[in-house]
């Protein structure tokens, strides 16, 4: 059952008085930002819409008025910004045969957290590095803050022993480090599209279209991904359900083949990044 969002109560519902039988009733008419027409009304309560779908920029009177009045002059970008995704990176340093030599890969590593330093719409709100050499350890901990604010952007170092050959293993030893959001799993010397936080919110909170995951361009890089999908399907592991019998069963495929049985009929919680990108 999809969760649904009634509009009562809300400082961006927009309400007109309708008078029946010389009784007057306020009637909710639409929203201030225009997201009963996107989500859709399934019905009506005490004159306020019902939305088919939950609605992340609901706010009550309470919220209205802990804003200083530049805040509610701004009241609707203040919600907007409220609702920005947050998106944590996890990069992969890159130490292969091509890029063994300590100056090329941190000259990889510089390139991709510039492109993630400069999203254009919002900030990242972690960023997580991988590495399996401990003599890189200082220079990735001294780029990581010196380019971002820890206050802001919080960043971990993560050291492994060895790099799996299927990366996606990694993302499950990372998970402990992530928030609820989002995460884009990359690697050293790959470009990040500067408007990569700019494309999701453009997607999910102005389109107003539903996302869970879009997969990557190849075997890891590009992968974006719900965290609290991520935690319910138990990631790359087993999953333990019950079955219709009452047995306890396991479900070991990888998080990317769990997620194909969970695609709507809308085709849009899915997709492939030339879907995010045309759309």
């Amino acid at each position: 059952m999809r969760a649904q969002t009634s509009c009562k109560g809300c400082v961006f519902a927009v309400k007109q008085v309708e008078a029946w039988d010389h009784i007057q009733e306020e009637q909710q008419t639409g929203c201030e930002l225009y997201r009963s027409e996107k989500l859709g009304v399934c019905d009506t309560e005490e004159g306020s819409y019902v939305l088919q779908r939950f609605c992340n920029t609901y706010r009550p009177e309470e919220w209205l008025s802990e804003l200083s009045l530049e805040e509610y002059k701004k009241r609707h970008q203040v919600a907007l910004k409220e609702v920005v995704p947050r998106i944590g990176f996890l990069i992969i340093l890159d130490t292969s045969k091509d890029t063994a030599e300590k100056l090329v890969a941190m000259k990889n590593l510089e390139k991709t957290i510039k492109d993630i330093k400069n999203q254009t719409l919002h900030q990242a709100r972690y960023l997580m590095v991988v590495t399996d050499k401990t003599e890189y350890n200082t220079e990735i901990q001294e780029m990581l803050v010196n380019e971002f604010d820890h206050d802001k952007t919080l960043h971990h170092l993560i050291k492994v022993s060895e790099m799996p050959e299927n990366k996606m293993f990694l993302v499950d030893e990372c998970f402990r480090h992530a928030k609820n959001g989002w995460i884009y799993t990359t690697t050293s010397g790959e470009s990040v599209d500067e408007e990569l936080i700019e494309k999701i919110n453009q997607r999910i909170n102005v389109d107003m279209k539903r996302l869970s995951v879009v997969k990557p361009y190849d075997d890891f890089n590009g992968l974006l991904f719900s965290t609290p999908l991520f935690k319910m399907l138990n990631g790359n592991h087993k999953k333990a359900y019950e079955a219709d019998d009452g047995e306890l069963e396991f479900d070991g495929r990888p998080f990317l083949e769990k997620i194909e049985d969970m695609k709507d009929n809308t085709g849009e919680t899915l997709i492939t990044w030339e879907e995010c990108n045309a759309s």
